[in-house]
């Protein structure tokens, strides 16, 4: 800073000081001034008073209206008020008012004139109610005969120095704007030389420390302030560049955080929920959004959870764990990964990964499930096949019809063996997702002559009869043949089998707009409604095929590959049955009739 600046700043600033205490000094002035004319005006209220009660012990004893019309006669301006009140409270005279239409004056809010009948000097200052004004009240005891008769009381407006002299009024008046002029005069010129750079610095220090970096400190003039902006524009520039870099890794983690399958959740050392991801709320239920800052065990309620938690926390180790818990998309299987972090600090002390295991679970259970029953289904043709063998071997050769029999028992669990091998082959096929679809167009004719070229003879021989039609035959489906054939083979297979002799089979195409439903109905046995939500799973046989003949007993594949066939080509299945009665079997195809 300059050496004429700082010269000038300065004796700006003594100039005000000099200013200030000349104005302190003026006010204590008029305030000594205003307090001696107060107390000579109270002298002089107190000398008038004593004249007055004088003048009164002179000539008492008076009659009423005498007494107030000396006072009359005494007193003209209304302002001064003498007021003259026996011992029992009447009001004798006043200057100013009848005394017939006072009130009695020996009450508590007229302590003067209590002390002045008790046979004291007695003063008061308050509100006179008549005038609106401050009034001081002082009052004297007319004593008669060494006896307090009355009270003389005087009543004079309390005014200020200023009230008094008109001179000294118009002085102070004029001395007190001349200050004033010259205060703000200062006060503006003090403003721009101080005042207008150090608001621009703190309003730039401000907006840096509410995040606010758009703008840079202005501060003219050169010097120290000039300085202290230019220190605060590079510590702005730098924050700039580290809250970009902040932002931009935060926009990333979210980004990362958001994409990711497994749920994540992070808390801090008092349980509180740090970061939870939207895969953690769909998992738990949880609005993820609102979730942060919320303890843990209030916001996800599952206690498994909250006891891998804690017992990460606790051990100081990953721990594991696994639950099942309800979900809008029905049962889940969760797990669980708690994991402590460890030199944090004060902001994550525990990090979990939340993953979806219901598939897993559930396809190793199906896998369990399946090996079961593929043990179970195969156990039984083996042993019988087992057992024909050892009778064969030991029967006579020249037992023909025994021979016969143990052949036919062979070649029926030996076809039974085919068949199973061959509905596991067509039910991986269907299931394998690297089996590319064959989409053709076909035609619906074609479709029902096909049906009725493979399954006419097989009605005929078992006595059913079987009915194929197609609403509109030359409408085109473009579908994979072979999966269709699959459907439809498995459908008719099982209609017939388990449909008695003089039952009836029906294969209908029907449209509707865009889309085809194949419909295979039977007067078969039915299905119970128990045993209905099963009938898509492997190996699963209604009541009636297995307890029935053994000879057409299925595999208990059939219709979970007509399910997954029909997957393959995005149609969807409807199964109505009534036990006794018959099944209804539809596959509703769209316009294409397939997905890649």
């Amino acid at each position: 800073m300059k050496p004429h600046s700082t010269f000038l700043k300065l004796f700006l600033g003594n100039l005000l000081v000099m200013g200030i205490l000349l104005t302190l000094g003026g006010w204590v002035a008029f305030s000594r001034l205003d307090a001696g004319y107060k107390h000579e005006s109270q002298q002089n209220q107190d000398r008038t008073l004593r004249l007055a009660t004088q003048h009164f012990e002179e000539l008492w004893p008076l009659e009423q209206p005498r007494v107030d019309r000396i006072c009359k006669q005494m007193f003209h301006d209304p302002t001064e008020r003498l007021t003259v009140v026996v011992a029992d409270g009447t009001v004798l005279g006043d200057s100013s008012a009848d005394p017939h239409t006072m009130t009695n004056h020996r009450t508590p809010d007229r302590p003067e004139i209590l002390a002045a009948l008790s046979g004291q000097a007695g003063s008061n200052t308050r509100q006179s109610g008549t005038l609106g004004l401050p009034m001081r009240y002082a009052a004297l005891p007319l004593r008669h005969d060494g006896q307090v008769v009355a009270a003389i009381r005087l009543a004079v407006p309390v005014k200020a120095i200023a009230e008094g002299e008109s001179f000294l009024r118009q002085t102070l008046v004029w001395a007190a704007f001349a200050g004033i002029v010259t205060a703000v005069l200062l006060g503006l010129l003090i403003n721009w030389i101080w005042y207008v750079p150090l608001r621009r610095v703190a309003i730039a220090a401000r907006q840096l420390a509410s995040g606010d970096l758009s703008k840079r400190a202005r501060a003219g003039g050169g010097g120290e302030l000039e300085e202290l902006a230019r220190s605060l524009n590079e510590m702005r520039d730098r924050l700039r560049e580290q809250i970009s870099r902040l932002d931009a890794q935060s926009r990333n983690l979210q980004t990362v955080m958001a994409s990711l399958q497994e749920g994540v959740i992070a808390t801090n050392p008092a349980g509180e929920i740090v970061m939870m991801n939207r895969a953690a709320g769909a998992l738990l239920s949880v609005s993820a959004d609102q979730a942060s800052g919320k303890r843990l065990d209030t916001t996800v309620p599952v206690p498994e959870l909250i006891s891998v938690h804690d017992r990460a926390g606790k051990m100081d180790k990953t721990v594991s764990g696994q639950f099942d818990t309800d979900a809008p998309q029905g049962r889940r299987s969760i797990e669980v990964h708690a994991m402590p972090v460890a030199d944090s600090g004060p902001d994550v002390a525990c990090v979990l990964v939340i993953r979806d295991v219901t598939d897993l679970a559930r396809a190793t259970a199906m896998k369990s499930q399946f090996v079961a029953n593929a043990s179970h289904e195969l156990r039984t043709p083996l042993a019988t096949i087992r057992a024909a063998v050892d009778s064969l071997s030991a029967s006579d050769p020249g037992d023909s019809n025994e021979v016969r029999k143990l052949s036919a028992v062979l070649d029926r669990h030996v076809s039974r063996l085919e068949g199973m091998t061959n509905d596991l082959l067509d039910l991986h096929m269907v299931e394998s997702a690297k089996v590319a679809l064959r989409l053709q167009d076909i035609t619906l004719g074609d479709l029902a002559e096909w049906v009725r070229a493979q399954f006419a003879t097989t009605a005929q021989e078992k006595g059913l009869t079987l009915e194929v039609a197609a609403d509109q035959r030359d409408n085109r489906l473009r579908s994979d043949r072979k999966l269709l054939e699959l459907i439809l083979r498995n459908l008719l297979d099982n209609a017939i089998k388990f449909t008695p002799a003089g039952g009836r089979v029906e294969c209908r195409f029907e449209t509707a707009g865009q889309a085809v439903t194949l419909r295979v109905c039977d007067t078969g046995c039915g299905i119970r409604p128990q045993d209905q939500p099963r009938v898509f799973e492997r190996f699963f046989q209604g009541e009636a095929s297995r307890t029935g003949d053994s000879r057409v007993r299925g595999t208990g594949l059939g219709l979970a590959i007509v399910k997954h066939a029909a997957e393959r080509l995005a149609a969807r299945i409807e199964l109505q049955s009534e036990l006794g009665k018959g099944t209804s079997v539809l596959v509703l195809l769209g316009s294409s009739g397939a997905t890649g």
